[in-house]
């Protein structure tokens, strides 16, 4: 399963951001250029962004890579070094749970509602169904990072971003 997730958000969400580039370009010529201001770039620019970030956060939990507070792994001691990281994947993974469940309320709900955006008129449905998707996806990751953290803290192994002792 971890297999087919790298494929999809690696993929998509670098697909998702070149397109987002791409529409960006073709208002920024048309607005500038032809001097006729379309209104469907603007929104789809920013329906692809929310998709990117969604998508690309699993991709960055793939190799721990989101925003972290090192203060007390890094000048703490070795006890704090060795299970912060633990304990902040455990709320990492409760907090994608979370997300994911109400991504999935909240799509559930604007699909009932038949709300469609006002340029593109699509189904704002599609839209939301990228937050379950994304966090989704990161809390498969999330675990599978825990999983990686209490394995190496069993067999007595640095954390990823720890330097092996010489």
């Amino acid at each position: 399963m971890l297999n087919f997730i790298n494929k999809i958000d690696e993929n998509l969400s670098a697909i998702l951001l070149g397109a987002m580039t791409v529409v960006t370009v073709i208002q920024i010529i048309f607005r500038y250029f032809i001097s006729y201001s379309l209104s469907w770039p603007e929104e789809l620019g920013r329906f692809l962004f929310i998709a990117a970030v969604y998508i690309g956060s699993s991709y960055a939990e793939k190799d721990d890579k989101h925003l972290a507070i090192t203060i007390l792994r890094t000048n703490a001691g070795k006890w704090c070094a060795k299970y912060i990281p633990v304990i902040a994947e455990i709320v990492n993974i409760v907090f994608c749970a979370f997300m994911t469940w109400w991504g999935i309320l909240m799509t559930e709900f604007v699909y009932e509602s038949n709300q469609l955006a006002p340029a593109l008129l699509i189904p704002m449905y599609f839209i939301y169904a990228v937050i379950p998707f994304g966090m989704g996806c990161m809390t498969i990751r999330a675990v599978n990072n825990l999983r990686k953290f209490l394995y190496n803290i069993k067999h007595n192994l640095p954390h990823n971003n720890e330097k092996a002792e010489v």
